[in-house]
């Protein structure tokens, strides 16, 4: 935009900066007028400031150097290190090294020493003799004082500051101690001179006794710096300020003392700040007397031609501040007057009013886009809920109930009215069902009624029993069943007589902007579900089909699942019950057989025969009796005991003696057992006890049918050192397991063995399981086989 001379921005920032010099200059005249009346008593009041900060700077330098200390040694990298090795002479030089790279202005000349409990030195950097001496705080030794203090000593016609950082060693559980020693030096005062902001003529300076030691001054100006005398009265007398007028180099300055003191609380030095009093007067004068005649000349010109002109510019500007601030609130009949306007404030008014009927249209805007938004949300939420519960829900007829209603309702997805129709095999048809009406319609019927000529009320109240009448056939020719073949939702934003529904009564129904959701599964078509806003003008769009179909999505989903869930139980049911029946068939075919053997005998009377045939039926009932309690137990998996404290030091001694008197007197198998635990396991004695005689029996049978002379099981049960388990290992050198056979012996019904359920190694896996317990079984075969169980110590919390 083109500025003009006579606009009134020129105007209004000629006049601003006019006013802004000229109140800039009063305020200087004023202000420096009383400064320069009062600067003596200013500049003395300021030295004792800054001679009272320099003891908090001192004070913050060390705190910033403890801080530093704190933070290195509290890191992880330094802590493992600390941890894992014991030369503190490296650990030293460590944290020394870590120091200065935080700083190396600040720590350059840092010494750092490892102290133990007693003030015995454990590891340092640098001379050794600055830390052999007052290793000592408040007359205390080492293991007195207090964590993280700091004192000054002196050593050799030099003065440090010692900071003392405390840590607890968690290798021996004793406390240490970190001692860091900073010699008084040029860095620490320009530290503390830059603290306390003293100016560029101001001056620092420190002294050791009556020696100048460093600081901003010559060191050939000791005498004139400070008098012995007065440092001998500062330290007889134990002040801790001194404050005196000097002359230093034909300079004048204001000087404030400030005493250095050691562990003891003697005086050893003292700090010093020099205010610099040269240019004080000259510039009060100077000063003074030209913002004197400066301002008394402008403030009287510039106010009165300032103020009138200021006010005849921006009285248009005021009426258009006003109208515009109507319109902030809301107000956007408020009408922008343009008369006595020029220039830019007639520019900012035509532009208001055109900003205003832009308001106005982006308002009715966003309150459409608002309704349609919050719209949209209701409708995910919706479906997001509708998702939850098809997930949850097994039976298809609720789950068509639920997302009928959720369709209807106003406070889902907002249709008018769902109908559904289940698809029949026999009739190879969609048969009406039933309907749902949203609340809503039925409310505002007689006012439909009254708005259209006819047709409305069996539309609305006898729209269930008419569904119940409607027939549509399975073929592509119609929209209905079209939809279902082609398994996807498809919707029409135009009226239902425009398409082909399959069936006139459904015709008449008065479908309007409506959709078609289908309802199968992977080998059968369940229904369609058929939904409109039937007078609302609503439109399905695109953001409701993308919706609707991740609903579609999981309900397919949801079926398919449930349908192959069916079909495996089902599977693994058939086979379980072949397997069954085969084996324990073929069982008591044999004991039927040896009965038949018996009744032979005696009607032949052979005697003999008889006995034998009747000792091995006696065998083969006792063996189908284990074997059903087995089945028992292995049908039952709810029938299990609650866990309690187990013994394992007796529990597997114990079973060992049990299983051994199972065995033929010539038993040539070695069973030996080594147990280093004497606790207590979380588990059930009863049932653990049948495990370890089940792979006992296993691992007996096992060495039994190898060829090796010696046969051997062991036994051992350790503690793992890293967690809290026990870990039982049964080994065997028996004739191991093939790797094919190794993946399914923890099978139910499968067994090499001829007598055998199958089923023992099925009940091991589940007890152990039962007991939080894990169990791997590692095979090879003619070497032998290790069972490894790991189960819980018991401990109070478990």
């Amino acid at each position: 935009m083109k500025i003009n001379r006579d606009s009134l921005l020129v105007k209004i920032v000629f006049y601003n900066n006019i006013a802004i010099i000229i109140t800039s200059l009063v305020v200087a005249m004023i202000t420096t007028f009383i400064t320069y009346e009062d600067m003596e008593s200013r500049l003395v009041d300021m030295s004792r400031e800054k001679i009272y900060i320099v003891e908090k700077a001192y004070n913050n330098y060390i705190t910033s150097v403890r801080e530093d200390i704190n933070k290195i040694s509290r890191e992880d990298d330094f802590t493992r290190l600390r941890q894992n090795n014991s030369n503190y002479k490296i650990l030293s030089y460590i944290l020394k090294n870590e120091l200065v790279k935080e700083n190396f202005q600040k720590y350059y000349k840092i010494e750092i020493a490892m102290l133990n409990d007693k003030g015995e030195i454990l590891g340092f950097t640098g001379k050794k003799h600055i830390f052999d001496k007052n290793i000592i705080v408040s007359g205390k030794r080492l293991g007195g004082f207090r964590a993280q203090e700091s004192y000054i000593v002196k050593e050799d016609k030099q003065v440090y500051s010692r900071i003392i950082y405390s840590y607890k060693n968690n290798i021996n559980k004793r406390k240490e101690y970190i001692l860091a020693s900073i010699p008084f030096e040029l860095n620490i005062l320009q530290y503390i001179k830059q603290y306390i902001e003293l100016g560029s003529s101001d001056k620092i300076f420190a002294f050791i006794g009556d020696s100048y030691i460093t600081g901003d001054f010559k060191e050939n100006l000791d005498k004139e710096i400070i008098n012995p005398q007065n440092l001998k009265t500062l330290k007889e007398n134990k002040y801790k300020y001194y404050y005196s007028k000097k002359k230093i180099g034909k300079i004048p300055y204001y000087m404030g003392i400030l005493a250095l003191k050691d562990y003891n609380n003697e005086n050893i030095g003292c700090f010093g700040v020099a205010i610099s009093r040269e240019k004080l007067f000259t510039t009060k004068f100077i000063i003074g007397l030209f913002i004197t005649i400066i301002v008394i000349t402008l403030v009287t010109l510039s106010t009165t031609i300032f103020g009138k002109m200021l006010k005849k510019l921006l009285l248009p500007l005021k009426d258009i501040t006003e109208s515009a601030e109507r319109i902030s609130d809301g107000n956007y009949s408020t009408r922008i007057k343009l008369e006595n306007t020029n220039g830019e404030i007639k520019t900012l008014a035509v532009a208001i009013r055109k900003m205003l009927r832009k308001l106005e249209d982006n308002q009715r805007t966003l309150k459409q886009r608002n309704i349609k938004l919050k719209e949209n949300l209701r409708k995910m939420n919706t479906i997001e809920q509708l998702i939850l519960e098809v997930q949850t829900e097994e039976d298809v007829t609720k789950i068509v109930q639920k997302v009928m209603t959720a369709f209807i309702s106003e406070l889902g997805l907002g249709f008018s009215r769902g109908m559904f129709f289940r698809y029949s095999r026999e009739r190879d048809a969609l048969i009406g069902e039933k309907a749902k009406i949203n609340s809503h319609i039925l409310d505002i019927n007689n006012d439909i009624l009254k708005e259209k000529k006819s047709g409305f009320n069996f539309q609305i109240k006898e729209l269930e029993e008419i569904i119940q009448l409607i027939k549509i056939p399975f073929s592509e020719d119609n929209i209905i069943s079209g939809a279902l073949k082609d398994r996807e939702i498809k919707y029409y934003n135009s009226k239902g007589y425009k398409h082909n529904l399959g069936n006139d009564l459904f015709n008449s129904l008065g479908l309007n902007n409506f959709l078609i959701f289908p309802v199968y599964n992977i080998d059968y078509y369940t229904g369609v579900m058929v939904f409109d806003y039937y007078i609302k003008e609503k439109k399905i769009s695109e953001e409701d089909m993308e919706l609707l179909k991740l609903l579609l999505m999981n309900i397919s989903i949801k079926f398919r699942s449930k349908v192959e869930e069916e079909e495996k139980i089902e599977l693994e049911r058939n086979t379980t019950i072949s397997k069954v029946a085969e084996r324990f068939l073929n069982n008591r075919e044999e004991a039927l057989n040896n009965l038949l053997k018996i009744l032979e005998d005696t009607k032949n009377r052979d005697y003999k025969n008889i006995a034998e045939n009747i000792k091995t039926l006696e065998g083969r009932v006792e063996q189908m009796k284990q074997i059903n309690k087995v089945l028992i137990e292995y049908s039952n998996p709810l029938d299990r005991e609650k866990l309690e404290e187990v013994n394992i030091e007796h529990l597997i001694p114990e079973v060992i003696s049990e299983f051994k008197l199972s065995l033929p007197e010539n038993n040539k198998v070695l069973i030996s057992s080594f147990i280093s635990y004497t606790g207590d396991i979380l588990g059930n004695n009863k049932r653990l006890r049948r495990v370890f005689m089940e792979l006992l029996k296993n691992a007996y049978d096992a060495v039994m049918q190898n060829n090796k002379v010696i046969k051997k099981i062991d036994i051992v049960v350790i503690r793992d050192k890293h967690s809290n388990k026990l870990k039982i290992d049964i080994k065997d050198n028996g004739i191991g397991i093939s790797e094919e056979n190794l993946d399914l012996v923890f099978q139910p019904f499968i067994t090499h063995k001829k007598d055998a359920p199958g089923l023992g190694l099925s009940l091991v896996k589940r007890v152990i399981k039962d007991c939080k317990g894990v169990v791997k079984i590692y095979s090879k075969p003619e070497i032998g086989t290790t069972v490894k169980i790991t189960l819980n110590i018991l401990k109070e919390e478990n």
